[in-house]
């Protein structure tokens, strides 16, 4: 990511990142809003969204319009965001309401030479780094078994191989699993669908058609349900796991990514990337009963049904917030390391992981 942790991207940014294809969609729209020099670079990304492009091509800019020309003329690329629905009526102002008034440039921007469009690239997915972590885990874990083995007198490591390839949807993102009823959920952030996995045969037994842009799942056994966020509708899909139906869909904040339910407390709390806050559910009556402030670009979510404690990542803040379930209060922010993305918790040992991507690292966090 180009944006500078701890300041205001849109201020501090330059042309270097309007042009970074890994910048965030929503920084991109407020760089063109708010920095009117910049929006020819933005034109130029590989990565700006299509309702982005489509608003800047009514500025009237003629540096702009190059650019978009130039990008027409280009070999069609793989989509680098989610399409987001058709642009909403223009406003008084002449902008979209997902972005604020901005006059366009009076002048036309000439094309530094220096500067070249970087390659284009999918932007930052938090599923990647949490797949590390997990990777890691699985090493570990490996590494265990190994220990057993030696102290048993065989010097032989177990094999490790791929055991099977599923074919999903496009551009898969988010998977949870259902132990009691052996499948899985993988969420297709590129299809606006689910795809079903039967576990004991590896293969895909129904696919969900859920809402825009799915990005992450989470499944409580105990209801037989499963709850997808999806990232441009600013909504949660309710799936029933035995008939594979969506049963409610629920209005959260803007760009909703992480989820993770409480069975215990029939509670979901859900991250709004857009908005710096959580949501709280009722998986009872399927309803957003309370919403929380945390930090900046909250991203993920683990809850601790034990301590009755929910963490949330905030990616530009570099930090944790901590969430007492019962009272639905932050009772603590944690400083972990740049750019924190995916959390988990030992619930045995009220330990929490966080991988931060800004630093390779990750920080250990003694919740007791």
């Amino acid at each position: 990511m180009s944006e500078q942790n701890g300041s205001d991207p849109v201020a501090s940014a330059d042309s270097r990142v309007a042009l970074d294809p890994g910048t965030r969609p929503e920084v991109l729209a407020q760089i063109a809003e708010g920095r009117p020099e910049l929006r020819v670079f933005v034109a130029m990304n590989p990565a700006t969204y299509p309702g982005l492009v489509e608003w800047l091509a009514t500025l009237g800019d003629p540096a702009v319009n190059a650019a978009l020309a130039s990008r027409a003329a280009a070999p069609p690329a793989p989509p680098q965001v989610p399409p987001p629905p058709p642009p909403p009526p223009r406003v008084a102002h002449g902008l979209p309401s997902t972005i604020a008034t901005a006059a366009p440039t009076a002048d036309a921007v000439p094309l530094p030479a220096e500067i070249t469009p970087a390659p284009a690239s999918r932007p930052r997915r938090p599923g990647r780094v949490v797949a590390m972590v997990l990777a890691g885990v699985l090493v570990l874990a490996g590494g265990g078994f190994l220990a057993h083995r030696l102290a048993a007198g065989s010097s032989r490591a177990p094999a490790s191989v791929v055991t099977a390839t599923i074919t999903v949807g496009k551009y898969p993102t988010g998977v949870a699993g259902d132990a009691a009823s052996h499948t899985a959920y993988v969420t297709n952030s590129d299809d606006g669908t689910v795809s079903v996995i039967d576990t004991r045969t590896n293969t895909v037994t129904a696919t969900i058609t859920v809402g825009s842009s799915p990005v992450r799942v989470a499944v409580d056994a105990a209801s037989h349900t499963a709850y997808v966020t999806n990232f441009v509708d600013g909504t949660v899909s309710v799936i029933d796991t035995r008939t594979n139906t969506v049963t409610a869909t629920i209005t959260v904040g803007k760009y909703p990514e992480g989820v993770a339910v409480d069975a215990a407390s029939h509670t979901a709390y859900v991250t709004n990337n857009g908005a710096g806050t959580v949501s709280v559910i009722d998986t009872r009556s399927n309803t957003a009963t309370a919403t929380i402030t945390v930090g900046r670009d909250p991203v993920l979510v683990a809850v601790d049904e034990a301590a009755h404690t929910a963490y949330v990542t905030n990616f530009n803040d570099g930090t944790v917030s901590v969430i007492d379930t019962r009272t639905n209060t932050v009772i603590n922010t944690i400083t972990v390391g740049t750019k924190p993305l995916g959390v988990a918790v030992d619930p045995a040992t009220g330990t929490v992981y966080v991988p931060n991507a800004g630093d390779n690292s990750v920080s250990v966090i003694s919740a007791r």
